[in-house]
């Protein structure tokens, strides 16, 4: 059982419970405004993630993520050069820290997104949720209930394995 808000916990009342701050929220890179898109993209590239977010006095301003790259960069070479914020997503929808994880896969499954960056009541900028996120967060506190699903839900064994 894992401990999180201080009492054991299974996987359906984690979801239901535990805001998404208790995710690994750092598949991100943060880029200042101004900054060439150049620059953001080689940032991106060395760091291994497929998100920018960009912040203008630590608030968030943008998005710019790696598929934004062949639709507004590759076939535009004349854009590297020009600041991050002339192609960005400007005023993206972001989540709650406060949100509960369970609302997130919602808003997550509705929404085309697969970025979603997460900001406090401030609108700090923590980071950004992805479904990967989710997932890594079930597996490494719930592996018990994770790992031991059948392929098919309504499977059922009739005898056991190697028998």
């Amino acid at each position: 059982m894992t401990l999180l808000q201080g009492g054991p916990m299974n996987l359906r009342h984690s979801l239901h419970t535990d805001s998404i701050k208790h995710i690994d929220l750092s598949f991100y890179v943060e880029v200042r405004k101004g900054t060439s898109v150049r620059l953001a993209i080689e940032k991106m590239q060395v760091s291994h993630r497929k998100c920018a977010l960009i912040v203008e006095h630590g608030k968030l301003v943008g998005i710019f993520t790696a598929h934004d790259i062949p639709r507004r960069v590759t076939s535009h070479p004349e854009v590297y050069d020009q600041p991050i914020e002339s192609i960005m997503t400007p005023d993206p929808m972001t989540l709650d820290s406060e949100l509960k994880i369970i609302e997130a896969i919602q808003i997550m499954n509705d929404k085309p997104y697969r970025y979603m960056p997460v900001v406090t009541k401030n609108k700090d900028v923590l980071g950004t949720l992805t479904h990967y996120a989710i997932l890594k967060f079930m597996t490494d506190h719930f592996p018990q209930d994770i790992y031991n699903l059948p392929p098919e839900p309504d499977q059922i064994a009739t005898s056991k394995a190697g028998a």
